[in-house]
This record gives structure tokens, C-alpha cells and sequence, in this order.
């Protein structure tokens, strides 16, 4: 079968590409022209630069797919215009759905967010059905994903045969940029102090969540939302768990809430007026904080059979990879990493 994946350069999206490769199909991976595709090198894939807002260039990417997996996405917490983050978070799930639709192609899996289902209170876990929570927090990110998520029910709803799958916290080997996990786990490594919020998220091995992607191809229902996750863990536990894997021990200092919200308005002011670079925190990600981001993820292991594997072997697998891409060796670059 021939598959396109939008976003199919970073973290879960070329996960998902070795996944279908691996189950045999033929894999068209759509990615920026400037994209780094370090993690596409050497796989069996049809290059396709492209943009998800472009309907000509969707349009093409589609032709001849019997499938699409949308995972193209911004996933930033500042961005210097932020409109850009709703313009291909919810315009490019838009084009995208209407290019598969004229294109005939068959089954689309829509790429949500835990972002959409979580934020129910620290003492409460999402599932699928939970409503809309982070709205109070005014985060872009989590705004645009739920607005994009809701893109993908209505065409659900009007006859487009469209499954939608939301990754929790992604953990595991390729994540260039990194995520913000990936910041904790080399700030493990190298400061000498953490500090972190007394706040849980899931994490789940990256390489679980593509297999759930292809799983919710085969076997997801038309319209349903599968949360793709494994483990509730609080940031402390995350931190000992990868200083046990580096040998290391550092003092871990839970951080109020109260502090974080008067560090995270520093660092917004100074991201505004003076870097002009991603702040490592924002008073609405501290506001996410103290609203959760922990999840059930047993519909997606029930009905479609998603592996677990144990956090730990994925936070391994992700060491491993950053110290082989040389992330531990240049102390400068990654203080750079790590703002």
C-alpha cells in the first residue's frame, strides 16, 4: 500500500515512517525543504518536499496514496508570530483533509495531541472522553491542536473516513530538536541543580506510540480518538529514573508553582524584548503544569493492541542516541539546547 506521512522528519513522524516500512508498505514522506532529515538517512522512502498549507503541493503529496498519516505540525512554546502556529496546526489539517478527499484517498489518521484531552486537575487523569481543559490557559499550542482535532471529527462526521490518535509525551532514540523532554534528560546530564514543578505527565516510547499510529490504521474506528500513551510519571521521578541510567546524582528541587509563574513572566519578557528565542518556560505551559498532563490510555492498548514498553528502556534507547549524535560531547551547544 502506498502511505504518505506529513511531517515524516521529526520525532514520532519518522517513527511512524520505519513502522509502515517495517509492515511493507510504500512510504511517500512529505517534509519541509529545509527540514533536517537526519532522521530519514538510509530508509526506503519517496523524498517529497512540500507544505502542508500549500493545497497545490498537498494535492500532489496525496496522489496515489491509499493512506495518510498527518502528524506536520509547529509544536513550540514561543513563537515570534504566533499565528504561523495556527495557520499549519489547523489551516494545514484542513488542506490536508480536503487533498486526501479529492485525491481518493482511503482512510486518513489524524495526528491530536494529549494536549486536547488533558488538563483536568492534578488529581485526574484524561481519557478520551474528557473535555477541552487547557482553553483557560490561552497556550497557542494547545489551542490550535484542540481547534485542529475538532478539523478532523467534523470530517469524520461528514463521511471521511478519518481515525484521530493523540501521543502523550514522546520518550526514546531521533529526538532532534528536542522536545522538552529531551531538554530534561541532557539537563540531567550536565547541571549541576534541577529544578522542576511538582507537576506528572505520561510518557510512552516513541517507537509505541508509531506502532499505535499504523495499529489505528488497521483496526481504529471511523470518528474514534486514541490516546497513545503508557506511564504517568511526576518530572522528579522522570529525572531519577534518567540520572540512574547515566550514573549520575544531582539534587532535584521542586519548584512552587508560585515561583515558576514569576520565572516563566521573566523568561516571556526577555524571549519578547531581548532573544528573540524560545523560552525553556512560559506562564501558560507553568499553568499547564498545575492543570496535568496525565492520561488512561487503555482504550488504545485494548482495542488496538498499542505495546508498552517500559519507560525505562526508552529513556535508555534516548540517551543512547543523543550521546552517539554527539548531544553529551559539546558542552556549549548543549547549554544552547537547553536555552
Amino acid at each position: 500500500m502506498k502511505v504518505l506521512v506529513t511531517g515524516a522528519a521529526g520525532f514520532i513522524g519518522s517513527h511512524v515512517v520505519r513502522a509502515l516500512l517495517q509492515e511493507g508498505h510504500e512510504v511517500r514522506a512529505l517534509h519541509l525543504p529545509h527540514d533536517n532529515l537526519l532522521n530519514l538517512r538510509g530508509l526506503d522512502v519517496e523524498l517529497f518536499s512540500g507544505d502542508v498549507t500549500d493545497p497545490d503541493s498537498m494535492a500532489k503529496a496525496c496522489k496515489g496514496c491509499q493512506r495518510v498519516f498527518h502528524l506536520a505540525a509547529i509544536y513550540a512554546l514561543w513563537l515570534k508570530d504566533p499565528s504561523l502556529m495556527r495557520k499549519v496546526n489547523v489551516y494545514g489539517t484542513q488542506v490536508v483533509l480536503e487533498a486526501a478527499r479529492n485525491q481518493g484517498v482511503e482512510r486518513v489518521i489524524h495526528t491530536s495531541s494529549i494536549a486536547r484531552f488533558c488538563g483536568q486537575g492534578l488529581n485526574r487523569v484524561a481519557n478520551e472522553e474528557s473535555p477541552f481543559g487547557l482553553a483557560i490557559t490561552r497556550n497557542p499550542y494547545a489551542i490550535s491542536k484542540a481547534e485542529s482535532h475538532e478539523v478532523a471529527v467534523e470530517a469524520a462526521r461528514k463521511g471521511q473516513d478519518v481515525v484521530i490518535v493523540a501521543p502523550t509525551g514522546p520518550v526514546g532514540p531521533g529526538d532532534i530538536s528536542p522536545t522538552p523532554t529531551g531538554k530534561l534528560l541532557l539537563a540531567c546530564a550536565s547541571m549541576p541543580v534541577l529544578t522542576l514543578p511538582p507537576t506528572a505527565s505520561n510518557m510512552c516510547d516513541v517507537r509505541d506510540i508509531a506502532r499505535g499510529q499504523v495499529l489505528a490504521a488497521e483496526k481504529g474506528k471511523t470518528g474514534e480518538s486514541y490516546l497513545l500513551g503508557h506511564q504517568d510519571l511526576t518530572m522528579k521521578q522522570l529525572a531519577e529514573i534518567t540520572m540512574e541510567i547515566l550514573g549520575v546524582s544531582r539534587p532535584v528541587v521542586t519548584v512552587p508553582f508560585g515561583l515558576a509563574e514569576v520565572a516563566g513572566k521573566a523568561a516571556l519578557w526577555l524571549a519578547d524584548n531581548v532573544t528573540h528565542k524560545a523560552p525553556l518556560i512560559t506562564p501558560d505551559t507553568v499553568a499547564i503544569s498545575k492543570l496535568g498532563l496525565t492520561a488512561d490510555c487503555t482504550k488504545a492498548v485494548k482495542e488496538l493492541g498499542m505495546p508498552q514498553t517500559p519507560i525505562k528502556t526508552a529513556l535508555q534507547d534516548a540517551i543512547s542516541w543523543f550521546e552517539t549524535h554527539g548531544y553529551f560531547e559539546n558542552n556549549k551547544r548543549l547549554q544552547m539546547l537547553l536555552g
